[in-house]
């Protein structure tokens, strides 16, 4: 099939898949095969969109089904690493009943902490259905969720899960020396577990548009063949084939089969086979084979974003860089940086205005000036930071040097550019660019028009930066999933509801323009307030902390009942202190009374 009937193919594969129509899959698979034998392209595609839909289908009616609630007791093997969320420990599962999503609490959840993903258990506890707030996991094929009380045993795991779960261990060890952020920053960028990385560093990440290097992608793929190169070519060419799908295996394993390493593994096996065969495949070919592959073993991947930002990453790379770069005037190494950096953002950018409303101005300075630290991380953690572990030590500190500047720089772009407050990027916004950047890329071909283009697209940047700073305080604002943000120009006072997540309530509290935050009112003294609160001094650490009686918050005072607080030009009243806290916020001279 040429490459135009393979991107069709692809495209056909997606929208079966997004369109699920019930109906047996074994007559479309035959469908298909019969296609193939007989090279017809339409039916082809044609035979791959009803096996895509069929496909989804099942999956679909599968992640809806009712979970047998009750006592549970039985085997479950772990398909992704325990994640501590005080005071329990969360992962997903597989087991008779289906996949779960499994919570441990107590002993049972210290227990479960220590395993990881690929090892099987011996458990007790109480299945339910998932809560209306977890319905997006029915996406990733979860039916239920497991309350475990009690841990029997463990069962080990496959081979190839022991394997990886080894090296990881490795690495791991051989970065204590890096301290507890930077090391969940190098594993996140070595493989991909940035579970112990802190909401700050993960809302800086954000902000700037950086959280891809955090998710393994083909780049990573392409470190783990470079360095495997040298004994490979010694091999022949069938055995060089093998042993290339081998080390994607183990490394797809090690990084836990997320979505973006699914689709650069497959590529890389879909070019290890074309060389096999002595065939020439191009990128763009390999990505469309190998979305088609993936969407038809596993149809629900269509609904996962990190997938859908891979593939729309790869696109805009593959088809649009290279023009780009033709393009920006300037050294070819900046200018291929820039195009690739640009060409990845403007082909994510529907996605992202569409799931969190903006694309950061950031984006696109933060990635050019990481770029050239987070490489040299990934390359050498599988190297250094492999034998950093196997040592140990002083050595293995010595051997984290170099580690240790890297993500510093890359940590520092990350904080730095999201201090700028550069604004988000709405739909309007990345349509000029789009259309600006098409006239440079299609039409234009003399300087004076190309420069006068760039300097608009330079404008079109500058216009959120604008915004954000022309525009004055809104003076209440609701923030998190229940939080309000209260503020003028010279003061911010924070109520905290009971239940936040830390790293969503500093993104809102970033993007309403808030670069401080004066008071936090913590409605609950909960262990999981105290959590959040401590999340956010890590942030606005000047910030004076209230919570009610008998809380749980350290450094929290709790202000007596019927008292009131001058912050700037508000007034903070206290209205309760036992068993919430409760105030009345309003600027300075209007509070309608006491209680009122």
């Amino acid at each position: 099939m040429s490459d135009r009937w393979i991107y069709a193919m692809s495209v056909c594969a997606l929208g079966g898949a997004l369109v699920p129509v019930g109906g047996p899959w074994p007559p479309a698979a035959a469908l298909l095969l019969a296609a193939l034998l007989l090279r017809r392209p339409l039916l082809v595609c044609l035979g791959v969109a009803v096996l895509a839909s069929f496909l989804a289908s099942t999956a679909t009616a599968g992640a809806a089904r009712d979970v047998p609630e009750g006592s549970f007791e039985g085997e479950i093997k772990l398909i992704s690493d325990p994640e501590r969320l005080m005071p329990g420990t969360r992962f997903l599962a597989d087991s008779p009943s289906g996949r779960l999503e499994v919570w441990g609490w107590g002993l049972a959840g210290s227990r479960l902490s220590r395993r990881l993903a690929g090892e099987s258990v011996l458990v007790g506890g109480r299945l339910s259905e998932l809560p209306e707030s977890r319905d997006w996991l029915r996406r990733k094929g979860v039916i239920g969720r497991l309350n475990v009380s009690e841990v029997f045993e463990g069962r080990g795991s496959a081979p190839h899960f022991r394997l990886a779960n080894r090296l990881r261990g490795i690495l791991d060890e051989g970065a204590e020396s890096l301290g507890t952020e930077r090391r969940a920053l190098f594993t996140g960028m070595v493989y991909g577990d940035d579970r112990s990385q802190s909401a700050v560093t993960a809302d800086d990440f954000q902000a700037a548009g950086l959280t891809h290097l955090l998710a393994v992608s083909g780049q990573n793929v392409a470190f783990v063949l470079l360095l495997f190169r040298p004994l490979l070519f010694r091999l022949g060419i069938r055995a060089r084939w093998l042993a290339v799908l081998g080390v994607l295996m183990i490394f797809a394993t090690v990084t836990r089969f997320e979505p973006s390493v699914l689709r650069a593994t497959v590529m890389a096996a879909m070019a290890a086979t074309a060389g096999m065969l002595g065939r020439q495949s191009s990128g763009k070919r390999n990505l469309a084979l190998a979305a088609t592959a993936l969407v038809l073993w596993d149809p629900l991947l269509v609904h996962s974003l990190a997938f859908r930002l891979s593939l729309a990453a790869s696109l805009g790379i593959l088809f649009w860089s290279g023009r780009l770069a033709e393009r920006i005037p300037g050294p070819r190494l900046l200018a291929s940086a820039l195009a690739v950096t640009v060409a990845a953002q403007m082909a994510v950018s529907p996605l992202l205005i569409a799931t969190f409303g903006g694309v950061p101005v950031a984006a696109l300075p933060a990635n050019v000036l990481a770029a050239p630290a987070s490489a040299p991380v990934m390359l050498w953690g599988i190297t250094g930071g492999f034998l950093a572990g196997l040592v140990g030590g002083g050595v293995a500190a010595v051997l984290h040097w170099p580690t240790r500047v890297l993500i510093w720089w890359v940590e520092s772009v990350a904080e730095t550019t999201t201090r700028l407050q550069l604004g988000d990027l709405g739909a309007v916004h990345v349509a000029l660019l789009a259309v600006a950047l098409a006239l440079v890329v299609l039409i234009l071909r003399r300087r004076a028009p190309v420069v006068a283009t760039w300097g608009f697209v330079a404008a079109v940047l500058l216009l959120p930066a604008v915004a954000v700073r022309s525009a004055g305080p809104q003076f209440q604002t609701e923030v998190g999933w229940e939080s309000t943000l209260w503020r003028t120009e010279d003061a911010t006072v924070l109520v905290l509801a009971s239940r936040e997540n830390s790293e969503r309530l500093l993104g809102d509290i970033r993007s309403a323009g808030a670069q401080r935050v004066d008071l936090i009112v913590a409605r609950s003294g909960n262990v999981r307030s105290a959590r959040v609160v401590g999340d956010l001094l890590d942030r606005h650490s000047s910030a004076t902390v209230w919570a009610p009686n008998g809380h749980k918050i350290p450094k929290a005072g709790v202000p007596p009942a019927g008292s009131l607080a001058d912050v700037g030009a508000m007034e903070v009243f206290v209205e309760a202190n036992d068993p919430r806290l409760e105030v009345l916020v309003t600027t300075r001279g209007e509070r309608p009374g006491v209680g009122g």
